[in-house]
């Protein structure tokens, strides 16, 4: 029996021991920074920033990080990571930033990091979830910023306007500083010139704080032009720094198309090419004289220019002839000892005295907008422009001849090019030249949109001679006539 119970005993003591299972969740970890603000010297080199964790890492997991502040990564600063390995048992991680001396050029600046949401980590909002780190320097190098009397500078390339800029330091230099310039995509020589020169560089004298400097556009003849392009101080290490902001200014070079459409109301007559436009000249008491119509149109398509038209149409005498709207300016008016009853007058194709013009001119004047405008501005001359006419006896040229009038027949062996004649009948040649041209045009206007001065010069002793001085206010300006324009649209 006593044997039977101690067999009894060593059974249960043989059978497995009762333990309460194991707990297998996961408790994430609190994680903050040690602090919430840092402080470190640009020239120490670089600061370590520590993060804790509420308990010890449960296991390994990949901590995230987000940077923000005035300092840029990769340039001024570099971290690893954004992304901190924390292995199982850790209770802190570290984060080393370095700082790049070489590139920091504020007495005060900062980088924000605060701490990405995660799987592995709770972040409370209430903790210190962001840090900021404070980064000081002592500079000893004189920091420039560029300066402008508006940014970003517009200017019309066909202006070649000169712009002014300034280069500031905040402490004057020991010694001369020759600040290097990058003009993005402009080139000096082609684009442009700094101080009249083509080297993209200022001179900062010693015991200077600033220095005024020029930028002058070459001038660009391009309808619908259309470029920016930033002026910028380029840092040279060891000589100088540029500032965070103030370092640039865009150049924005602008030359807009001008909607002639308002003009465009009447087309020439007789099918010829052109739109009428009729002149007038300012008189003696500021009226406006006469209103004889004109022959423009653009020089091309999206053309800032206008040009003038003979056109020349097939009439009713079997030839090409001129109709009414060459007599661009009114050129003819200003030689009346060229006009009936005299035996020698302008010739052309043409029965009638305002079918006898001069030679018809490309790109006779130039329009340049206001800026912010479509339809206003400033009108120019870009070189001086030559107009041809040819004189000769009246009485040849209307001669009976067989197959008609001299001048018909004429035309026809020529086509109607009047300067490929060989005819006896054209034994004078003028040229008039216009030599300046100033004005202002509102094609919004409807009664005068386009008003100007053009300036002329003859060598024709009939120049000017017996001109009608009560019709028209003309004025000898430094051996130039002067005449005052309205032109509007028929």
């Amino acid at each position: 029996m006593k044997r039977i119970a101690i067999l009894i005993f060593l059974s249960i003591l043989a059978l497995p021991a009762c333990r309460k299972g194991e707990d297998g969740r996961f408790f994430a970890p609190d994680v903050e920074f040690g602090a919430s603000e840092y402080a470190a010297a640009a020239e120490s080199g670089g600061v370590d920033v520590t993060l804790v964790f509420s308990r010890p890492a449960p296991a390994a997991f990949p901590l995230g990080l987000v940077f923000s502040g005035t300092l840029r990564e990769g340039v001024q600063f570099r971290v690893p990571s954004h992304t901190l390995n924390v292995a199982q048992g850790d209770t802190e991680a570290r984060l080393h930033i370095e700082l790049v001396n070489d590139e920091i050029w504020e007495e005060s600046s900062w980088i924000g990091i605060a701490i990405a949401p995660g799987s592995r980590y709770t972040v409370d909002p209430k903790g210190n979830c962001v840090v900021r780190i404070a980064v000081s320097k002592e500079i000893v190098l004189p920091v420039l910023r560029l300066t402008a009397p508006e940014s970003p500078v517009v200017t019309n390339p066909y202006l070649a306007e000169t712009l002014p800029f300034e280069i500031s330091a905040d402490r004057a230099s020991t010694a001369d500083l020759t600040v290097q310039l990058d003009l993005g995509s402009l080139v000096p020589g082609t684009d442009c010139l700094i101080n009249g020169g083509q080297t993209p560089e200022v001179v900062l004298p010693a015991g200077a704080d600033k220095i005024s400097f020029e930028l002058s556009v070459l001038q660009k003849d391009q309808s619908g032009y259309d470029v920016t392009a930033p002026l910028s101080l380029v840092q040279q290490k060891g000589v100088y720094a540029v500032a965070e902001e103030g370092g640039s200014v865009d150049i924005h070079l602008y030359d807009p198309v001008v909607d002639f459409s308002p003009l465009w109301k009447t087309a020439a007559l007789n099918n010829g090419t052109g739109y009428q436009l009729r002149q007038a000249i300012k008189a003696p008491d500021g009226t406006w004289s006469g209103n004889l119509a004109a022959d423009l149109y653009v020089s091309s398509d999206g053309s800032n220019y206008l040009r003038s038209f003979r056109n020349m149409f097939d009439s009713s005498w079997s030839c090409r002839a001129n109709s009414p709207g060459g007599n661009v300016l009114r050129l003819t008016e200003f030689f009346p000892k060229y006009g009936s009853p005299n035996p020698t007058r302008i010739l052309d194709y043409g029965a009638a005295a305002n079918t006898r013009t001069f030679s018809p001119v490309d790109s006779l004047m130039r329009f340049v907008l206001d800026p912010g405008e479509t339809r206003k501005g400033s009108i120019c001359l870009t070189e001086p422009r030559t107009f041809i006419a040819l004189t000769g006896s009246y009485d040849e040229w209307q001669a009976d001849v067989t197959g008609g009038k001299a001048w018909q027949v004429d035309s026809r062996e020529t086509g109607g090019d009047l300067f490929a004649s060989k005819h006896a009948a054209l034994t004078g040649r003028i040229t008039v030249k216009l030599v300046k041209l100033e004005g202002r045009f509102d094609l919004d206007d409807a009664t005068q949109p386009l008003l100007f001065s053009a300036w002329f010069t003859c060598d024709d002793p009939f120049f000017m001679e017996d001109v009608d001085r009560t019709k028209f206010n003309l004025t000898e300006e430094d051996g130039m006539w002067k005449v005052e324009y309205k032109l509007w649209p028929r």
